[in-house]
């Protein structure tokens, strides 16, 4: 160590300095108070023996000083006083010092409170370092956390998380959440939501669920179905989590132009359909096992369908509200959840969930992520005008026997394409430039979708839609639907696009034929979209309601749909 030895009597300095040398250490010397001060400053010893009074400045006020400018660095001050002098030695000591030595000065008990100071220099030494780690430890998983926080809000796009059907409340255990809410609209406009939660909390799980918003962002805009964007979701959260992480997810997809509901529930609470008095209508329990457990090709990715028949609101939530516990352990339940949804009026239900979950918590913290989702559906829409209609009227088009189109694009679809390409996405990307980014982009997505379903469905597949009646129906409808399609080693599906110029308007004409025997489409294209109900022929009303012409040639295995492009 390097000691300052500080006393106004030569001999006395002379003695414990050759002493302190003679232990090993290096001695420093200074005659009064002030002179110690000046010293300490110059060369920062280890450790003061200082006499108690001196001229120019005592003993406790160097002590005073020196401990002030040492800041949070600890300098032991060891007084060393003569009898007579206990009252001003324990203020000293109160003020700063940290021990006493008696005069005439032991040397065997100086040399022991000198090793007994090292050995805590030391300790004092390794605790600062320590700390020292630890601050830089703490400032980079800050920044970490910062650039996580950055990427998630840039990977989220909170702005299509303020949709008119959506209400939403997530809350993180700590500075970053490991649960996820995500919504985007297809180009059909179907509402896309996704809930995902990953293990744990905090950063890591955060890191667990940043893989998922890729895919489910740039396939909903595409027009992907539910199942495809489950299939690439897992995919991606296999390759890049480690063995052993998964993320729970809940999907869902609100199509109001067909009236259903679509939820893929994978290892969350169970998802409920609440009427607007709050009584639960439908329940989509967690019947697959969470992303990241298993091998894509042996997930079961078709979500359970349900058809509305009047408003309501999908409630969806991780467990970490329903497992926030308040400070005698009482979890808040599921149970409460619902029975508060159901004596609230629907405009305050977010609102009193979040007062009702304080009041449990009582001031305590929750220890998991919180996350809830109300998704709203079924409400009146107005009906889409078709695309010859003007100032309220019925414009009826006369298509001409020869026209020439402004462009074209046709392909045709064999059993291996229909099993393995995603048609209707893959379509609109071409339409999309032909367009660019135009509000007829919904409308046309709507009808290539309607009209390719419908071929590949019924005129290729063979599948009945009056299985959809039966109970379980939809279902057994869509589990029938894969098998066949796995199956499908015949048949063929073509799609022509093209755009004409028809008495000054510009039109998008779509033919869609299917290697199907056909059906009779009268009685189909009589109905009309108001008055469409059930679980079939809705498809053809709403391209009827969308198109200025739309007819079948041949079997019913030919349809023609022509399309006003909106200026």
């Amino acid at each position: 160590m390097k000691i300052l030895v500080v006393d106004d009597t030569e001999a006395v300095l002379l003695l414990i300095s050759r002493f302190v040398e003679a232990l090993g250490h290096v001695a420093i010397v200074a005659r009064d108070g002030a002179e110690a001060l000046a010293t300490w400053r110059r060369d920062r010893p280890d450790l003061v023996l200082m006499d108690m009074m001196m001229p120019v400045m005592s003993g406790p006020e160097a002590a005073i000083a020196i401990k002030e400018e040492a800041g949070e660095s600890w300098v032991p001050v060891v007084f060393v006083t003569g009898i007579g002098e206990e009252n001003r030695l324990a203020e000293a000591i109160e003020r700063g010092g940290d021990g006493y030595i008696n005069k005439p000065v032991n040397f065997r008990v100086l040399e022991a409170k000198l090793k007994a100071f090292d050995r805590t220099l030391e300790l004092n030494r390794k605790v600062r370092e320590q700390s020292a780690k630890l601050a830089d430890y703490y400032d980079r998983a800050e920044e970490e956390k910062r650039v996580v926080r950055h990427l998630m809000e840039q990977m989220v796009n909170a702005e299509r998380l303020y949709d008119p059907q959506l209400d939403y409340w997530l809350t993180p255990a700590e500075s970053l959440s490991g649960d996820l809410i995500a919504a985007a609209r297809t180009p059909g406009q179907s509402l896309y939501v996704l809930l995902a939660d990953g293990i744990g909390h905090g950063l890591t799980a955060a890191l667990n669920v940043l893989p998922l918003t890729q895919p489910f962002y740039s396939m909903t805009e595409k027009g992907y179905a539910i199942s495809d964007i489950l299939t690439e979701m897992n995919n991606k959260v296999r390759q890049v989590l480690p063995v052993g992480r998964f993320v729970c997810v809940v999907l869902i997809a609100i199509d109001e132009a067909n009236g259903c509901v679509d939820v893929w529930n994978g290892g969350m609470p169970a998802v409920q359909l609440i009427d607007a008095d709050g009584t639960a209508r439908h329940l989509w329990k967690s019947s697959h096992l969470p992303l990241g457990i298993v091998p894509t090709e042996a997930m079961d990715v078709i979500p359970e369908r349900y058809y509305l028949d009047g408003p309501g609101t999908v409630l969806a939530y991780s467990d970490g509200l329903i497992e926030a516990r308040s400070p005698v352990g009482e979890a808040f339940g599921a149970q409460r959840l619902l029975d508060l949804i159901a004596r609230a009026q629907p405009k305050s239900w977010m609102g009193d969930v979040q007062q009702a979950l304080a009041e449990h918590l009582d001031g305590e913290l929750h220890h998991d992520d919180i996350s809830l989702i109300m998704a709203h559906c079924g409400l009146p829409r107005p009906t889409p005008v078709r695309g010859a209609m003007r100032d309220g009227a019925m414009v009826p088009i006369r298509l001409p026997s020869q026209i020439e189109p402004e462009w074209r694009y046709s392909m045709q679809l064999g059993a291996s394409e229909l099993r393995h390409i995603n048609t209707v996405p893959f379509m609109m990307s071409f339409i999309n430039k032909v367009l660019g980014q135009h509000e007829s982009q919904s409308d046309v997505f709507l009808i290539l979708t309607e009209l390719f379903v419908n071929a590949l469905d019924h005129g290729v597949l063979g599948l009945d839609s009056s299985i959809k009646r039966e109970p379980d129906g939809i279902e057994q409808y869509l589990v029938e639907r894969s098998h066949r399609l796995a199956a499908l080693n015949s048949g063929f599906v073509e799609i022509d696009l093209s755009g004409l110029h028809i008495e000054g308007e510009s039109y998008l004409h779509v033919v869609v034929k299917d290697s199907g025997t056909g059906f009779d489409a009268s009685t189909w294209l009589e109905t009309d979209l108001a008055t469409a109900g059930g679980l079939c022929g809705r498809g053809i009303a709403l391209v009827r309601s969308l198109c200025a012409t739309v007819f079948y040639r041949g079997s019913g295995n030919e349809v023609h749909a022509y399309y006003r492009v909106r200026e």
